[in-house]
């Protein structure tokens, strides 16, 4: 562990930041920003990317014009099962995240699929029937605030983030026109968006040739997917060795009416990385990047001082995180392999919906 982060540095910090603004831009561009020569910044983003130290990756779960169906879920295992339960859920292509947790439930499940109908095949025909899987509770997800990829390492000026970003901290301009409608997702997108799924930025090029169809093409369908909001990217360095190594998810009561101004609050947060309303015994969902496990205190007190109408009800520390945002992770956070979230696939084949 030691060795690991002695071999990570600032300008890899740096560069991680600057990805996680501008995941595809190109090595001379972001130089630029970065005061290093491209050579030098691809030759570390090979280095880190190799050993699991860092990566981009593209998640599209739109299918049609339709979103996902997702859901926080909550498992329960006999004693001593919860490692062989947690490996078995890694492998599913419909589970974005796995974590052991403390508190009421051994294992935190995100799951997405394509409807509701397919969530009850999930979690009756799949989860349920793991060996050592002695219960489940789950909350569907009704709104996101705030996405893991919105979450930020904090290595970059405000001058360099205006370079990457275009947008300056001078006061919001009037409301403009309402952002456009989210692109249906033709089935013979799929494949682009599972092959950007282990590597965010492959190049078009290479894109093409896997796909069989001109470079012109495939940038022209990746422009529709960005334009469209079918087609985000995430770029994360291992929670080891980011300076942040602490996960923890609170669950919260809000009044529904303020819920927008709740997350928007919660979203503003250094340490928050995703806010979801849920069904539920709860309504709202948040999960944190923490420096420190004694930091949750903080966090929570911070949250309850700017949010007197929020009232947490559990909260909960990530012992292992195993798999976020489809890419499985080892104790330290590192990657290990992309599971390809193929969320479109029946999650029980051949299983009948009454055995």
């Amino acid at each position: 562990m030691n060795s690991a982060i002695s071999s990570i540095d600032d300008t890899d910090r740096a560069l991680v930041h600057a990805l996680q603004l501008a995941p595809r831009a190109s090595w001379e561009r972001l130089a630029s920003v970065l005061g290093a020569r491209p050579e030098t910044l691809a030759r570390r983003w090979e280095r880190m990317t190799s050993c699991g130290e860092a990566w981009v990756s593209g998640l599209g779960l739109r299918t049609g014009g339709q979103a996902p169906c997702m859901a926080w879920v909550e498992v329960m295992c006999a004693a001593g099962t919860s490692p062989a339960v947690g490996a078995a859920l890694v492998d599913d292509a419909h589970t974005l995240g796995v974590q052991h947790t403390t508190g009421g439930r051994d294992l935190l499940v995100f799951v997405a699929v394509p409807d509701l109908h397919m969530l009850f095949r999930y979690l009756s025909l799949r989860v349920q029937r793991i060996e050592g899987v002695t219960g489940t509770r789950s909350s569907v997800v009704t709104a996101v605030h705030s996405a893991p990829d919105r979450w930020r390492m904090d290595q970059l000026s405000p001058a360099q983030t205006a370079l990457l970003t275009g947008r300056t901290r001078r006061a919001p301009a009037a409301p403009g026109p309402a952002a456009p409608p989210v692109t249906p997702v033709p089935e013979e997108d799929r494949p682009l968006m599972m092959a950007l799924a282990a590597d965010g930025r492959r190049s078009v090029a290479s894109l093409a040739r896997e796909a069989g169809m001109s470079e012109s093409t495939v940038r022209r369908r990746l422009s529709r997917l960005e334009a469209g909001q079918s087609l985000r990217y995430s770029c994360a360095m291992a929670s080891g060795l980011s300076g942040w190594p602490v996960s923890a998810t609170l669950w919260a009561e809000v009044r529904e009416h303020e819920v927008a101004d709740c997350a928007a609050v919660a979203a503003g947060l250094r340490e928050t990385r995703t806010c979801m309303s849920v069904s539920g015994t709860w309504n709202f969902m948040i999960s944190a990047r923490l420096r420190t496990v004694e930091g949750l205190a903080r966090y929570t007190a911070e949250l309850s001082r700017r949010l007197p109408g929020l009232r947490v009800t559990d909260t909960a520390v990530a012992l292992h995180v195993r798999k976020s945002e489809a890419q499985e992770l080892d104790p330290t956070g590192r990657r290990l392999r992309t599971v390809p979230p193929d969320i479109w696939t029946d999650p029980a084949p051949g299983a009948a919906d009454r055995s």
